[in-house]
């Protein structure tokens, strides 16, 4: 009689075993199986949902247990996404025709925003500062029909300078030295000229070194004497890019002679294009605040100043550069912006 017990007692420790290693086959078939999507539809419950995909209707407290959105696990409505671990084996497809993997979505990458453009109408009549006298090839004489220079017919004559071979169609502009530039802190530094155009004319006859031209665009006035040269012009349209070499530049002069101007104003700076600027850089504008006295040494005797960090009060464009200056425009301010402000990346 102990020999029979014994040998039911070993048999039925051996079917537990096997039920032990079923559920933990299907344990770890749940753990490593991939991620599904089920929809929900009309008299679907739990318990049908993990006969169907999971082979196991006892399995719905781990179904429930992966959507923790489902408050009840007795109510669930179609349109309702369950997520389901199915085993690779038991996937098919008639066994889950509306079963979907779901994938991690792709990361979106966003297209960098195009740069700025600045658009500025004439660019090159901004003017410019010269290190040294420009080369010309003539000065303007009077107008044809002896008029005033800026009634119609917009016709100059020019005296050529000797040993320069002008020929009709040869286009030119007129300019003038408005007035020496000198260093605003580098005192003694002299940076060259103030250079003014005039306007854009083109040659139609030539009688010797009497020249005859129309005048094609005009900046500003055209005087009798003025210098006739050859420049090339810039374009109209600038892409923004910030300027992140090493500078330390400063304003040397506002046009129109202004020691205080805003957004828009035009100014000069001591630095070029020997100094990696290119049209279209934008630059910082910074005010050197003055020195302080040092507030933990007070004592008469023992006063010290120490220099305060220069603000930002603004931004420019670089327009067009000469080897060692720039034309610019003040595109953003806070501030007022003069004449030794500092300018930097």
């Amino acid at each position: 009689m102990k020999k029979g017990k014994t040998k039911r007692g070993a048999a039925s420790w051996q079917g537990l075993t096997i039920v032990v290693i079923l559920l933990v086959s299907v344990m770890l078939a749940m753990i490593t199986a991939p991620l599904m999507a089920y929809q929900v539809t009309r008299g679907d419950t739990l318990w049908n949902i993990s006969g169907k995909f999971l082979k196991n209707p006892f399995m719905w407290p781990k179904v429930w247990a992966i959507n923790p959105y489902i408050p009840n696990p007795h109510w669930i409505y179609p349109g309702n996404k369950i997520i389901l671990k199915v085993p690779e084996p038991a996937m098919s497809a008639k066994q889950v025709p509306k079963a979907v993997e779901v994938r991690q979505p792709k990361p979106v990458v966003k297209p960098k925003p195009a740069p700025p453009i600045l658009t500025h109408e004439n660019i090159h009549a901004e003017g410019f500062i010269a290190e040294s006298r420009l080369k010309e090839i003539g000065r303007v004489l009077t107008n044809e029909d002896d008029t005033p220079l800026d009634s119609e017919p917009k016709i100059l004559c020019f005296y050529a300078r000797e040993g320069e071979t002008i020929l009709p169609g040869d286009r030119y502009t007129t300019f003038k030295y408005v007035k020496t530039v000198k260093h605003p802190i580098e005192t003694y530094k002299k940076l060259g000229y103030l250079i003014q155009l005039g306007g854009d004319i083109e040659v139609f006859r030539v009688k010797g070194r009497f020249c005859f031209a129309k005048i094609l665009h005009n900046y500003e006035e055209i005087g009798e004497g003025d210098p006739i040269g050859n420049f090339r012009s810039w374009p109209d349209k600038l892409v923004l890019t910030p300027f992140k070499k090493p500078l330390k530049a400063y304003i040397v002069m506002m046009k129109d002679g202004l020691m205080m101007g805003a957004q828009d104003k035009v100014v000069y700076i001591d630095k070029g294009s020997a100094d990696g600027l290119r049209p279209g850089n934008e630059l910082t504008i910074y005010k050197n605040c003055p020195s302080k006295y040092d507030p933990y040494r007070t004592c008469c005797r023992a006063k010290v100043r120490i220099d305060t960090i220069d603000r930002k009060v603004g931004t420019l464009v670089v327009l067009s550069t000469q080897s060692h200056s720039a034309t610019a425009m003040v595109y953003t301010n806070r501030m007022e912006i003069e004449v030794g402000d500092r300018v930097g990346p």
